[in-house]
């Protein structure tokens, strides 16, 4: 396992404890707007916490998601091994699913994609049959469930197999196309280099490599971020390392391209990060707009080394032409993105960042167009590390009406004695 990709997840989790630790500050002063409502605060045991990924919202205005923590203790997980939850619309928590042990899984950071008929996927941090994640399927039980307990039924679809191969550990939530393949990401494994793959799991289970991840130059480790599909049936995705040698290690991260043809798929550099203004180590995959632009984070680089919104857009002769739209300079302003942005129907950009705003616990940013290719970055809300939680990992989903939910890996129930510092909340925005 790659040293400095070791430290990267050392360093969020120790990122959790030292903010944590600070002193707790004045709640932020509550107004019309923006308002922010807890909707779900974890206690860390059978209901599990800290969650590392965001929320799917159902048509009913349900949310799902995962928690890496809590739940029934394991010895295979070092404690408790995660939760899959339902927040109904009056905000009750329902368990969908507790990983008991290394076969189903446990720890999940990746959240849960909403398929067909309701039904879950996604993909834990460690076990499976080999221990290194697998793709599970959740699928309603056939009669009404009103219990704060309401299991589904688990089926895993694929158990990623030896490391050189398959590769191994999914952090990314999964996507899907319209014929029910799945699509996703491994930090680590495939080959000599262990520097990750993609890989595609048919509705059969059926696993395929499509890519696999050599360092330099065309990247490494793929994080937190999910690919994103065009219509023309291509990948788009970043890695948070590789490219040319820089950023202390083996490379800064790129954004690729994957695009099938007859003898497999093809991948295509579209940018390589240099680690200075550009931005460096790209955690959260890409948005691709209405004019063909891919939008996405990076969690360093930039003015102040606090990371950026950048833009690549398609130019002449198949290159890319690469923006940054904001440079974060940390608080007050936000700080260390590490998940994606997403878009709402005027054009604006919203997203989280781990770091920064008023109180330093993190925040949830906007970035406005202003008409003349240049973009106004605000603050919509500074987290205070106590009732509305603090350090907000995953991205953010957008209802109808505009409303933003995600969830903070920690804060909350500050004296919860399971996690220090709170074991994290479930949120509703209205900016």
């Amino acid at each position: 396992m790659n040293a400095k990709v070791n430290g990267w997840i050392s360093s969020a989790l120790l990122l959790v404890a030292v903010f944590a630790s600070l002193p707790s500050l004045n709640a932020q002063e509550r107004s019309p707007s923006p308002t922010l409502t807890p909707l779900y605060t974890f206690l860390g045991e059978a209901d599990g916490g800290v969650p590392y990924a965001g929320v799917t919202l159902d048509p009913a205005g349900n949310l799902y998601g995962t928690a890496t923590v809590g739940g029934s203790f394991n010895s295979n997980c070092g404690g408790a091994c995660g939760v899959v939850f339902e927040i109904d619309t009056r905000r009750h928590e329902r368990l969908l699913y507790t990983f008991i042990d290394g076969i189903d899984g446990g720890q999940p950071w990746a959240g849960v994609l909403r398929g067909n008929s309701g039904v879950l996927y996604g993909a834990p941090y460690i076990g499976g049959a080999f221990g290194n994640s697998d793709v599970f399927k959740l699928t309603p039980q056939p009669t009404v469930c009103a219990a704060v307990l309401c299991p589904w039924n688990m089926s895993i679809l694929y158990s990623l197999g030896s490391m050189s191969g398959d590769g191994a550990t999914i952090t990314g939530n999964l996507i899907q196309d319209a014929d029910g393949n799945l699509y996703g990401m491994t930090q680590y494994g495939g080959g000599t280099c262990n520097c990750g793959t993609v890989f595609k799991v048919d509705p059969q289970g059926n696993e395929t490599i499509l890519h696999t991840f050599t360092g330099s130059p065309d990247g490494a480790f793929p994080f937190l971020g999910a690919l994103i599909l065009d219509q023309a049936g291509n990948l788009y995705g970043t890695t948070a390392d590789g490219g040319q040698p820089g950023c202390f290690g083996s490379g800064c991260g790129i954004v690729f391209e994957l695009s099938p043809g007859n003898g497999g798929w093809t991948e295509t550099i579209l940018y390589t990060f240099t680690g200075g203004a550009d931005g460096a180590n790209s955690y959260a995959g890409v948005l691709l707009d209405p004019q063909g632009n891919l939008v996405g984070t990076t969690f360093a680089g930039g003015s102040s080394n606090r990371g950026t919104v950048f833009q690549l857009s398609p130019a002449a002769g198949e290159t890319w032409m690469q923006s940054v739209l904001h440079s974060f300079t940390g608080a007050p302003d936000a700080g260390l993105p590490s998940a994606p942005v997403i878009r709402d129907t005027q054009g604006n950009l919203y997203g989280t960042s781990e770091a920064g705003g008023e109180n330093g616990w993190g925040t949830v940013f906007e970035m406005t167009p202003n008409g003349s290719g240049r973009w106004t970055e605000s603050v919509v809300w500074s987290f205070t590390g106590t009732w509305d939680g603090a350090i907000p990992f995953g991205g953010l989903t957008m209802d109808a009406q505009g409303n933003l939910y995600g969830t903070t890996s920690t804060g909350g129930v500050v004296n919860n004695q399971t996690c220090f510092g709170g074991c994290g909340v479930v949120f509703k925005l209205t900016p």
